[in-house]
């Protein structure tokens, strides 16, 4: 069913507001054993989200229910399911909110995305990774999509716009007479940048060398860790989700506008900005999934928030009228180089069987998987197994970022990220 045949179910439903969201995706899939293709696939899909919101008789409370769908439902199907909406609506009752107006210009550039391209460089660039009888590719997984995304509101937003989004899971195996370990790596994108991938990978096959040969983590108590992977973007997420304006309005975060986060700062200050675009990534988008158009803003300066982030409902309740779900952000670089963060004694910090930063709380957890214990003189020793513990809250206060940065995905980061004060349990 066409989306302007349900836009006038929902008009003659009696409900107070309403979203459709139209996703359209198209896409190649592709699984390697080896560098060997297993199988590959395509695939063209369409799913239709409704969302209905429904006003007490009082006026003071919305609820709300969502449901999804394909694009070949009946009309029939359409309306007991607008009905089913409507009654499950009826039964929240959160307070008075309104969905936002159109703002600004919502004219998308129809671009195609060309997959075939895409998947193309993915494969090449898997292709020419550097491997030996020691670390080798596994297996990898190659998704690469175009998704058009069209959506509708109650209030007058319609907006449609394209972007390609693309997966690559990759399996690094690293062995010797003794025994073999697996690095499972994963890499979120929009594109492919080739350099990106080919550079992280190579370094992963040193650091399956590196672990073969690793020693027992030492019980080191409190000390310096240094975190210089992924990893890290799950401690710079504790600060992007304290500007949210449904952790400000539930009281998760004390971040105040004009208000330094943290007092004594010994280390590097975070600067964190939201980005329409970034290079690379999957979430480069005009609109945000409610329809809300992003912009680049600063959201915190020298650990100072500037403004805040969120979806219609909570930002409502806290009177911020300009508010959007941003996909990019980053961080500005600190003041320090490699060397002197990795300057010994500091425990680097590179791959976790779990990392976990409890972004209401501030507390980090991770078993180690490898990491690098650097030396007051200079050496490096691979060591594996123990854990790391802390609270962010607590330590920020001397956190030190270096000057060049690494992107995530949708994060631009400091490449390393220096913690003092972490605990240090040791396998030993």
């Amino acid at each position: 069913m066409k989306a302007e045949n349900i836009v006038k179910l929902l008009n003659e439903s009696g409900a107070f507001a309403w979203r459709i969201t139209d996703t359209l995706t198209r896409g190649w899939e592709f699984y390697f054993i080896r560098h060997n293709l297993d199988q590959n696939r395509s695939k063209d899909l369409e799913n239709i989200q409704i969302t209905v919101y429904v006003l007490s008789e009082d006026g003071k409370s919305v609820g709300t229910a969502t449901a999804e769908m394909g694009p070949d439902e009946s009309e029939e199907y359409v309306k007991l399911t607008i009905r089913d909406l409507i009654f499950q609506a009826g039964l929240v009752g959160d307070a008075y909110y309104e969905l936002k107006a159109p703002a600004g210009d919502m004219a998308a550039p129809d671009e195609d995305i060309d997959i075939n391209r895409i998947s193309a460089d993915f494969i090449d660039t898997m292709k020419n990774i550097h491997e030996d009888d020691v670390t080798f590719m596994n297996s990898y997984e190659i998704f690469v999509s175009s998704i058009k995304r069209r959506i509708i509101t109650s209030t007058g937003i319609d907006v449609t716009e394209k972007y390609p989004v693309s997966l690559l899971e990759t399996v690094v195996n690293a062995k010797s007479p003794e025994h073999e370990i697996e690095f499972y790596k994963l890499y979120d994108s929009g594109t492919c940048i080739k350099d990106d991938i080919s550079t992280d990978l190579e370094k992963t096959c040193v650091y399956g060398r590196d672990r073969l040969d690793a020693g027992k983590t030492p019980s080191l108590g409190k000390c310096d860790v240094v975190f210089s992977s992924e990893d890290a973007v799950r401690l710079y997420e504790f600060f992007r989700d304290g500007l949210d304006t449904a952790y400000i309005f539930m009281k998760y975060s004390s971040f105040e506008k004009g208000k330094p986060i943290a007092d004594e700062i010994k280390g590097d200050m975070v600067t964190l900005k939201v980005l329409k675009n970034l290079p690379g990534s999957s979430m480069n988008r005009m609109t945000d999934p409610e329809g809300s158009l992003i912009r680049d803003e600063v959201l915190m300066e020298k650990n100072v928030p500037m403004a805040f982030h969120g979806g219609t409902k909570f930002s409502y309740y806290l009177g911020e009228k300009d508010t959007f779900i941003p996909g990019n952000y980053e961080v500005s670089g600190g003041t320090h180089s490699k060397e002197e963060l990795l300057k010994g004694p500091v425990l680097e910090c590179i791959f976790f069987s779990d990392f976990q930063v409890d972004t209401m709380s501030g507390d980090i957890f991770g078993e180690i998987r490898l990491a690098y214990l650097h030396g007051e003189d200079g050496s490096v020793k691979p060591v594996t197994g123990g854990s790391i513990s802390g609270n962010i809250k607590d330590l920020l206060a001397d956190m030190k970022m270096s000057t060049d940065r690494t992107r995530y995905d949708n994060a631009l980061i400091p490449s390393y990220t220096r913690l003092a004060g972490v605990t240090v349990t040791g396998a030993e």
